[in-house]
Order: structure tokens, then C-alpha cells, then sequence
């Protein structure tokens, strides 16, 4: 565990974490990561599909919607009272201990339902409180990590996450008729491994500045980043609802893409959804600690976050002039693979070098995954204007080339950061 000393600069000099607790900290964030990818990517489908088979598809978009819409409120806030917490366990310990408790119980809620509206409920609980351990967790980086490891420590909450789905499969595979273990087991996992690390950081000091009472001021607050005060970290905010804005019109539009512009046939768009998605998971999985490993040693972030936007908008010109499943697979992989898993692996680093006030660090992260999910949100409303350009059948090339033009503009907020390179 780390310690800390005294800096010049008014911040304390935190000493290098272990190698133990490096591993404490991964296993926690793909225990917390899994307990609801899995039900985000299939676990909640299939308990839609048995409890109202035949508006599956409209319960299963307002239940999407409602969970995305509580997930991008909650870390923020949930970010707000965990910096506030004066606890003599300390300020995150608490909120991961809360969060997980409140994720198990939605997941029991979940799994013991039989209408769509307790489901809905079940939903709600586990996005709220999975997202206060998320930003708890998350926040240690800040609170216990050294500069010089802050960017392959925060790459593996990207990295966890993309393992967790992976890993989840087999709990599907191997309980296919049984959600309460499709769905508790992943959430039993984040338990074990959240205790762990509750257990191992015993440092956690409780906030020690005189905090303002938690008013309306301040719940708003947890939602804002005032520009004129932290000018660097709304930079880049801004960067990072461009840079993402590639991968969030491919993540949602691979299957049209595939269908409708690369012409792939009926009998193999499985084959090629599958290989759209698993390699540039693998690849993303791997580069996202190298890139948070190479900041580290460069001592510097925007060079590495220059250079994934130029991967992802290179990426961007291959999708759009795709001419077979190949070159599409090749150009998925460098923006969802290649330059997302960069981005991943920089992002934590970065927003806590950019941050003016660390003591806030779990809110201000929230407000960062508000930033890099608003594109995920955005795109399907914009889309309809771009692919109705030139009449006719959809205008997917207009669509792709103008997500990589937003990735290539993220690069100029960039140049307004002052407080790192």
C-alpha cells in the first residue's frame, strides 16, 4: 500500500503502490465491472424474454434507456458524496461497501421478479449502486497512486471490463436455465473481490476540508464542471466527447453497417458481427494498459491521446471505404480496438493530471463518464440527418467519416491544457 509525504507543490507525494495491491485493485474493478455488464449485455434480455415475451423488444429499450440514463447520473453524484464522506472508514471504503450491498440487492430484485415494472426497478437499483462503487473505486487512483502509475492502474478498469463480458459468458454457459445464478454469481464475485480490496486499503482518510452543507448548489454541482475555475479539466471534457464520438457510431451501428453498406450476406453476418466485436475486444483489452503504461513512462498524456485519435479516425476512412468484411473487421479494430482501448487506458490519468481539485477527484471522474457515454446517446439522434444526405438509400459513408471529423477535432481542446503535457 502506498504512504504518503509532503510535496513542495502543496499535494502529498504518494509512494509507488504494490504489486498486491495492483492485483487486489484489477480483480475488484472486474468483479464490480461484471456484476452488471453481463445483465447490460445478456442477462437482462433473456429475463425480459420470459417475463413479457411479447413486447420484449419495447421493455427491453425502455429498460436500456432508463439504465443509461441512471448509470450517467449516479457516478457523478454518488462521485460528490463519496469525496464529501467523513467516515472514520475513511471516504471510499464506505461507498464501495454501500454500492455493492445496493447492487446485490437489485440483482435479487432481478432475478425473484415476475413483471416488467419490478424488473424496472431491480435495473435502476443495480445502474444506481454499482455506479457508487464504481466511482469510489475508481477515485483510489487519484487518492493512493503515484503519477508515474496512474495511467497503467487506471487502464485496468478498461481492461477489467472488457474481461469481465468475456469471463461472464461462462456463468450463461454454464447456468443456461437458471438467472438467479446467471445473474448472483457475477455479483458474488464483486463481492469477494470488493471486500478485498476494502480490506487491503486501509489507509482511506475521510475528507478533511470543511465541506458546505449538501444543499441544491451542491447536487447540481455534482453534475457541472465550472470552466472559468478548472479551464483544463473542461478542456478536456470536450476532448472526450469528440475523440469518442468514432467509436460510439460504431459500436451502435455495426450491424447496419455490416447490413446495408458493406453488403454482407444473410448467411454469414453472424460470422461477421462476431468477429467485429470479439477482436477488437481482445486487441482493446491489450492495448489499454500499454497505452496507460506508455503515458507513464513518457510522463506524458496528450501525445498518447493525439495519437489514438489519429488511429481511430484512420480507422473511420477504412470503415467508410470498406469493401468487404476484411477491410471492415481491419477498421473496426483500430477505432473500437485500437484507439478506445488507448483512450480507455489514458482517460483516468489524464482527468486527474487535469483536475484542480484532486479532493474531488470521484465527482469529477463521474463527469468524465458522462463525457465519453454522451456520444454513445447523441449519435442515434444526428444520425438520421447525416445518412439522409444525397437522398436515396442510407448515407452510412457520411455518417462514419463524420464521427472520425469529430475524433480528429478532439484533438484541438488538447492544446488548451495546460496543466500537463
Amino acid at each position: 500500500m502506498s504512504t504518503t509525504t509532503p510535496a513542495t507543490d502543496g499535494r502529498p507525494t504518494l509512494s509507488p503502490v504494490s504489486a498486491g495491491f495492483i492485483a487486489i485493485y484489477a480483480l475488484a474493478m472486474f468483479g464490480i465491472w461484471m456484476a452488471i455488464n453481463l445483465p447490460a449485455s445478456v442477462t437482462l434480455a433473456l429475463r425480459i424474454s420470459e417475463i413479457d415475451p411479447g413486447g420484449k423488444t419495447t421493455s427491453y429499450s425502455i429498460a436500456a434507456g432508463v439504465g443509461t440514463l441512471t448509470a450517467v447520473l449516479a457516478n457523478p453524484f454518488f462521485g460528490r458524496l463519496s469525496d464529501r464522506t467523513r467516515s472514520r472508514f475513511g471516504r471510499r471504503r464506505p461507498w464501495i461497501a454501500i454500492g455493492l450491498l445496493g447492487t446485490t440487492v437489485g440483482a435479487a430484485v432481478i432475478g425473484l421478479s415476475d413483471t416488467f415494472p419490478m424488473l424496472l426497478l431491480g435495473w435502476v437499483l443495480m445502474q444506481a449502486f454499482v455506479n457508487a462503487a464504481i466511482a469510489a473505486t475508481l477515485a483510489i487512483v487519484a487518492d493512493r497512486v503515484p503519477e508515474s502509475q496512474q495511467g497503467f492502474i487506471g487502464s485496468l478498469s478498461g481492461a477489467a471490463s472488457a474481461a469481465s463480458l468475456v469471463i461472464g459468458v461462462f456463468f450463461i454457459q454454464a447456468f443456461p436455465s437458471s438467472i438467479l445464478a446467471q445473474i448472483g454469481l457475477p455479483v458474488a464475485v464483486a463481492l469477494v473481490f470488493g471486500a478485498a480490496l476494502i480490506a487491503i486499503f486501509r489507509d482511506d482518510s475521510p475528507a478533511a476540508e470543511p465541506l458546505p452543507a449538501f444543499g441544491v448548489k451542491e447536487f447540481f454541482g455534482s453534475f457541472f464542471i465550472n470552466p472559468r475555475r478548472e479551464p483544463d479539466f473542461a478542456w478536456l471534457l470536450l476532448s472526450l466527447f469528440l475523440m469518442f464520438a468514432s467509436w460510439g457510431v460504431v459500436s451502435t451501428y455495426t450491424v447496419y453497417l455490416l447490413q446495408d453498406m458493406v453488403a454482407v450476406p444473410e448467411a454469414q453476418i453472424n460470422d461477421a458481427i462476431t468477429l467485429s466485436y470479439v477482436i477488437p475486444g481482445i486487441v482493446a483489452f491489450i492495448v489499454g494498459p500499454l497505452g496507460g503504461l506508455v503515458g507513464d513512462r513518457l510522463g506524458r498524456r496528450k501525445p498518447v491521446m493525439i495519437f489514438a485519435a489519429l488511429v481511430g479516425a484512420a480507422g473511420m476512412v477504412t470503415i467508410a471505404t470498406s469493401a468487404g468484411v476484411v477491410q471492415f473487421v481491419i477498421g473496426v479494430t483500430l477505432v473500437s480496438g485500437v484507439a478506445a482501448g488507448i483512450m480507455m487506458g489514458t482517460y483516468i490519468a489524464f482527468g486527474i493530471a487535469a483536475m484542480r481539485e484532486r479532493s474531488a477527484a470521484a465527482r469529477n471522474l463521474g463527469v468524465i463518464n458522462i463525457a465519453i457515454t454522451l456520444p454513445f446517446s447523441l449519435i442515434p439522434f444526428i444520425a438520421p440527418v447525416l445518412l439522409g444526405i444525397g437522398g436515396g438509400t442510407s448515407n452510412y459513408v457520411a455518417l462514419v467519416l463524420f464521427g472520425g471529423v469529430l475524433t480528429l477535432l478532439g484533438i484541438i481542446p488538447l492544446i488548451g491544457i495546460r496543466a500537463t503535457r
